[in-house]
């Protein structure tokens, strides 16, 4: 008999990478060995997709992460204390004894809910980057001692975990994987000529993944190459700022003259089949926790330029997978971004060869079957003990 799991996520509303991650287990974990189960909020689209893949779901909470926060004492301590009361009635009813957390806020309701059973273990994969409140982190160094795991997305993640108090023997390398190299993809529908290369980027429409270098190193790349088209994957923010941003961008995308060559699409449930046609994938984010949608592309065969932020330079090789361009102290400067466009876009068999070896670096490091039994592994020695 399988041993069940209980996979949590609360941030419903902001569907991204973490999501995806706890899907990622959903799908691929060992069902001989081990049941998930996912304890998640009722909006947001999870506990459906959970359902497709024939597994166990529970809904509680809301799933509005914004008010998690100290400007929102009430409704967090209803949600916070809501999730834990759910946890322990899974604990005793259904006999969870391991609980793996996806966001913050589970991950402090799983701790409080181990102080009413005891033989709970609790493990949190953070994909934050040193951005939490002072009130959150706080009550992170509470939950630390009492964690069995914490595990990040990258090595410089876990440095910074160090830094805040995280046990050493506590912590783990945990990247994100992809599947997108196991799929048959179906083609996708496109507005433009068939025969146009394509530079992609994707991403949520908020500043910190900075669309404005972007569009800056499309109009140098435009100019030079009336063949080429840009795309933009994403979805407006959640926050007036965010909204505000986004329409900053439209009127961008005009200012640069770039209407005819810049198409938005809205994210997708699944992107593959979109990312498949662009020939390059671009990333210009202030920060990256990790890059998820780097490893997609490369798991496709498509070359990367990302900014070197964060854990990108964990995920992409420069002059191997891609290239990485060091961030711009100009908010206007784009020619280092656009100059990386232009030699993929006039070098094809510099494009395959940094596609094939992004598709090989996929397959050593972040195939999504190899992260799978490396959570496996980690289960079944935490419930070993």
């Amino acid at each position: 008999m399988s041993t069940p799991i209980l996979l949590s996520c609360q941030f419903g509303a902001a569907y991204g990478g973490v999501q995806h991650s706890l899907l990622d287990l959903v799908k691929h974990l060992d069902r001989r060995r081990f049941q998930p189960m996912v304890l998640c909020a009722p909006e947001g689209g999870i506990s459906e997709l959970v359902v497709r893949e024939q597994a166990l779901v529970r809904t509680v909470g809301s799933g509005q992460f914004w008010r998690y926060s100290h400007k929102h004492p009430f409704g967090t301590c209803v949600d916070v204390t809501t999730v834990a009361r759910a946890i322990v009635q899974l604990a005793r009813t259904e006999g969870v004894r391991l609980v793996h957390a996806f966001d913050g806020m589970v991950f402090f309701a799983a701790t409080l809910a181990q102080q009413q059973c005891q033989d709970l273990r609790v493990i949190w994969l953070d994909s934050g980057f040193n951005l939490y409140r002072y009130h959150f982190r706080l009550v992170m160094r509470w939950c630390f001692p009492r964690a069995a795991r914490v595990a990040a997305v990258s090595h410089i993640r876990v440095q910074q975990l160090l830094a805040e108090g995280l046990d050493p023997v506590k912590a783990a390398v945990m990247p994100l994987g992809t599947d997108f190299h196991l799929r048959k993809l179906a083609p996708a529908s496109l507005d433009s000529s068939p025969d146009a290369l394509r530079i992609g980027i994707v991403g949520r429409l908020v500043p910190i993944k900075n669309f404005e270098l972007f569009l800056r190193a499309a109009q140098l790349v435009a100019a030079r190459h009336p063949h080429v088209q840009f795309v933009i994957v994403g979805g407006q923010g959640l926050f007036p700022a965010e909204i505000a941003y986004h329409r900053s961008l439209l009127r961008l995308v005009d200012e640069l003259g770039l209407r005819e060559r810049v198409a938005f699409h809205e994210p997708v449930e699944d992107i593959a089949p979109l990312l498949n046609t662009f020939d390059v994938l671009a990333c210009t984010s202030h920060l990256e926790t990790f890059g998820r949608t780097l490893i997609e592309a490369m798991a496709l065969s498509k070359p990367v330029v990302a900014t070197a932020v964060g854990a990108i330079p964990e995920v992409v090789k420069d002059g191997e997978t891609g290239f990485l361009v060091a961030p711009p102290r100009d908010k206007n400067d784009a020619a280092s971004f656009a100059a990386r466009l232009n030699q993929l876009i006039e070098d094809p068999a510099l494009r395959a060869q940094m596609g094939r070896r992004g598709y090989e670096r996929v397959l050593q490091h972040f195939d999504v079957r190899t992260v799978a039994r490396r959570w496996e592994q980690m289960y079944a020695e935490l419930l070993a003990t």
